[in-house]
């Protein structure tokens, strides 16, 4: 099999019902052999059981993970049931334009790259209506991550990868955001693809507090990854440091 798209669901009846013939469509048009995996964290609006309906007409396979939650893990358990070479991860809120699939493999398959992203920073892309905050977030998160990965997006989450890269790897993120750790942990041949990114029509977004701060933790943890040594140095300094000031304190007193 070619290709498996991953779609990491929670609570997105009204979406799935919309982004599973759109994206069969294009596999139809475009001749791709492959499969749609829907991977849902038990959602109690009944996305697992909107998606499995379809499964007579379309290439759908669902998975229900019943004690787990979290985007991330939820692609991980895709990469582990995908059956095609390449996997590719996009939302399933509609925000990454299902007319770039084919865009987003053939470099993969042509063997110009093993990893691409789509990126809403380079030529081509774009956001479509979004606040001044929101860009504010998204270019600020991407800012902090430069040390780490050179994409000018790093954390739009529109990624296809060719999957036996992926083999003995061990990923092992905090959050959602997948791309930073499989770019990060593979160290592969990456190419930006150009999307022009939308918000969702249907459901509720999932970046909250809790989010952003998973986000920064999962980025000290891969910082750690890269530069041990350094990661090493600053723990150092900040026990050093901490010693100094109970040791000020306790003289001051």
């Amino acid at each position: 099999m070619e290709l498996s798209i991953i779609l990491p669901t929670y609570n997105e009846n009204e979406n799935v019902k919309k982004i599973i013939p759109k994206i069969s469509q294009i596999l139809k048009d475009e001749g791709i052999t492959g499969e749609i995996l829907v991977i849902d964290d038990d959602s109690v609006d009944g996305t697992a059981y909107v998606a499995q309906s379809l499964a007579n007409e379309y290439p759908v396979k669902v998975h229900v993970r019943k004690n787990e939650r979290g985007l991330a893990t939820a692609v991980i358990k895709g990469f582990e049931l995908a059956k095609g070479n390449i996997c590719l991860v996009m939302d399933a809120d509609l925000s990454h334009p299902i007319e770039k699939i084919p865009e987003m493999i053939n470099p993969i398959i042509h063997g110009q790259c093993d990893i691409t992203v789509g990126s809403r920073y380079i030529s081509g892309g774009g956001c479509k209506n979004w606040s001044l905050r929101r860009k504010i977030i998204s270019r600020a998160s991407g800012f902090l991550a430069r040390g780490l990965v050179k994409l000018s997006d790093p954390t739009g989450g529109f990624m296809a990868v060719r999957k036996d890269i992926l083999e003995g790897i061990k990923l092992d993120p905090i959050g959602w955001k997948i791309v930073l750790e499989v770019v990060v942990k593979t160290n592969s041949r990456l190419q930006e693809i150009p999307i022009v990114f939308s918000d969702r029509q249907f459901g509720t977004s999932k970046l909250d507090s809790k989010v952003k701060k998973e986000y920064l933790l999962h980025l000290w943890r891969l910082y750690g990854y890269k530069y041990p040594h350094i990661i090493q140095f600053i723990k150092f300094c900040l026990v050093g440091l901490s010693g100094l000031l109970v040791d000020t304190s306790v003289l001051v007193s």
